[in-house]
This record gives structure tokens, C-alpha cells and sequence, in this order.
């Protein structure tokens, strides 16, 4: 359109292209192919992806797990809830976004080790988490290595450990996130699935 507009100018019109690579193929490199179909769609994200679903949540009952869910703004306890997730790229980084019978919380995924590497970093808030994502046929793990506080190294003790996985089952990407601290026991566990606003149920 602004070319047919300035059709009776001097003006000169170039366009240039260049292919970009989802962040997450891009950490995995060839590995990425080894997942479940419906887990490869879910990270398959070069502008903007929509997904929603069901989601059952569990908060741990310790008052230190209610303080980091209250920090990292996990949703709250409930069984068959509403859950939309919104994955957008933005440069090196996606920005997740998560929906929970209406509690959002965000977080940011970035590549921070070389290609194929498998090595991401996800923030939540003041906190930030190394994690050397692990993939085969059934789905993707994603465990945390190293974690930061305000930029502060964690200690082992105070470690979350992560039991993380995607996986597929009936068409729809499958996911099952616990969130445990050696001091805390658990802090917080959802699980449920999703599949891209659209598609049929």
C-alpha cells in the first residue's frame, strides 16, 4: 500500500528476510525433533501462541511454601480450573503467561547456553533459575541446576527442586510442574493439559 501511494516518487522500496528460529528448537537443535508432536507445537513459537485448557492445583501447607507462592505468584489450590497460557517472543526471550481461573503469573525463558545445548534460564520476579532442559520420545524435563536471587546465587539447601515434564496424550500437550525446597517440602503442584485456542476438543 505505501508503495502504490508513493508510485509518482523517487523512491526506492527494498525488503529483506531472514528465518527465525523457535527458541526452543534453537536450544534443543536436532533433539527437538525426538518430541511428541503436540509438545513440539507448544514450543513452536515465533510470534505469539495461545493455549488453554483444564488444570488442577495444589499449594503446599508450610508457611514458607505460602510466602514463595505468594513471590512467584503460583495460583491457588483448585481442582478442574480454567488455564490459558500465552507464549510471546520477544527477541532473545519468550514471555509465558499464565492463566488460572483468572491469576495470572508470568515468567521469561531465555537461551544461556550455546545452541543445541539445551541450557535455558527461566525468571520468576526476583528469581532466576538455570535449567538444562532434558527431551526424548515421551516429552521434555525440565530441571533446575543453578538459581538466583535479586542476582544472588542460591545455596544447595534453598535449591527448588523441580519435577517438570510436557508430555502428549490424546492429542493435547500434557504438562505436570512441582515445585518443591529441601526446607519447605512442596510449594506448589499443577498439572493438567492444553491445546491451542481454536483447535477442536
Amino acid at each position: 500500500e505505501v508503495e502504490a501511494a508513493a508510485a509518482g516518487l523517487r523512491a526506492r522500496f527494498a525488503r529483506d528476510a531472514a528465518p527465525v528460529a523457535p527458541l526452543f528448537e534453537t536450544a534443543l537443535g536436532p533433539r527437538f525433533a525426538a518430541l511428541p508432536a503436540p509438545v513440539q507445537a507448544l514450543h513452536r513459537v515465533v510470534d505469539a501462541r495461545r493455549w488453554q485448557g483444564r488444570a488442577q492445583v495444589e499449594r503446599g501447607r508450610t508457611p514458607l511454601s505460602a510466602l514463595v507462592c505468594a513471590v512467584m505468584g503460583f495460583p491457588r489450590s483448585g481442582a478442574d480450573l480454567p488455564v490459558s497460557v500465552e507464549m510471546r517472543r520477544e527477541g532473545a526471550r519468550e514471555i509465558w503467561r499464565r492463566r488460572f481461573a483468572g491469576r495470572d503469573f508470568a515468567s521469561e525463558m531465555r537461551l544461556v547456553g550455546p545452541p543445541g545445548s539445551g541450557r535455558m534460564s527461566e525468571r520468576f520476579g526476583p528469581f532466576r533459575f538455570e535449567i538444562p532442559l532434558e527431551c526424548d520420545a515421551d516429552g521434555l524435563g525440565f530441571p533446575v541446576a543453578r538459581g538466583w536471587l535479586f542476582g544472588v546465587p542460591l545455596p544447595r539447601r534453598l535449591l527448588p527442586v523441580s519435577r517438570t515434564v510436557e508430555r502428549a496424550a490424546d492429542g493435547a500437550a500434557r504438562f505436570n510442574v512441582e515445585i518443591s525446597m529441601p526446607v519447605a517440602g512442596r510449594i506448589v503442584r499443577y498439572a493438567g493439559w492444553l491445546r491451542e485456542c481454536g483447535a477442536e476438543d
